[in-house]
């Protein structure tokens, strides 16, 4: 029991972090419940979002990607002079559910592989025996486009967590006119961040040809 409640109160904290003030009373209530699907829940491959993969790693699947990215800047560069109806134009753009926003992103990223599938299923024997493959062998967790891989999905999960967030704080705003945009900026700031993380990991010349494609 003990064990439960410590998981609870970690799923909480991070809850805590993650949802923005107006919405963490709300969400408190729910806590209970969430914290045992969170648990349940917990997976080392990222769910599928239907992307097909069709133009993987190309061009034509960053150009929307890089239209996200001009969306948020122009989002945050509002927000600094908290001017809310161009804020929530500029976030208007990207898709508004989460899984819409992150197939836009796995249409491009480097799909799950073969080796990372086994790992995750065998997630037991790997950790036990520290990734040992043989004797001369690399080790089977040295895997540099696994973590690309795991580096894409990690900075696109920020990206939606930032804009989420940033979208709710707009209505807020809206709400308490008198309100400091500071929460806003910041949340905007993250977005932006994460977007130039993710195309930090593309070819510095596709980023280019993609934001001219994007404009």
């Amino acid at each position: 029991m003990a064990v439960k409640l410590l998981l609870c109160a970690l799923v909480a904290g991070s809850v805590a972090l993650r949802v923005p003030r107006r919405r963490f009373l709300a969400s408190g209530a729910a806590l209970p419940g969430a914290c045992a699907a969170r648990v349940a829940g917990a997976r080392n491959l990222p769910e599928s979002t239907g992307a097909k993969g069709d133009n993987r790693g190309t061009v034509a699947a960053l150009a929307p990607i890089a239209r996200v990215e001009a969306s948020l800047a122009a989002a945050a560069e509002a927000a600094k002079t908290k001017k809310l109806d161009a804020v929530a134009a500029a976030l208007a753009e990207p898709p508004r559910d989460e899984k819409s926003f992150k197939r836009l992103f796995d249409e491009y990223s480097s799909d799950v592989s073969y080796k990372q599938k086994y790992m995750d299923s065998n997630a037991f024997v790997v950790y036990y025996t520290k990734g040992f493959d043989g004797k001369d062998r690399p080790n089977i967790e040295d895997d540099p486009a696994a973590e690309r891989q795991t580096k894409q999905f990690g900075f696109r999960n920020d990206a939606w967590a930032a804009v989420d967030d940033a979208r709710a704080e707009v209505a807020y705003l809206k709400s308490e006119p008198a309100e400091s945009p500071a929460e806003l900026v910041a949340m905007l700031g993250r977005a932006t961040a994460a977007m130039a993380g993710y195309l930090a990991l593309a070819p510095p010349e596709d980023v280019a040809a993609a934001r001219k494609a994007g404009r």
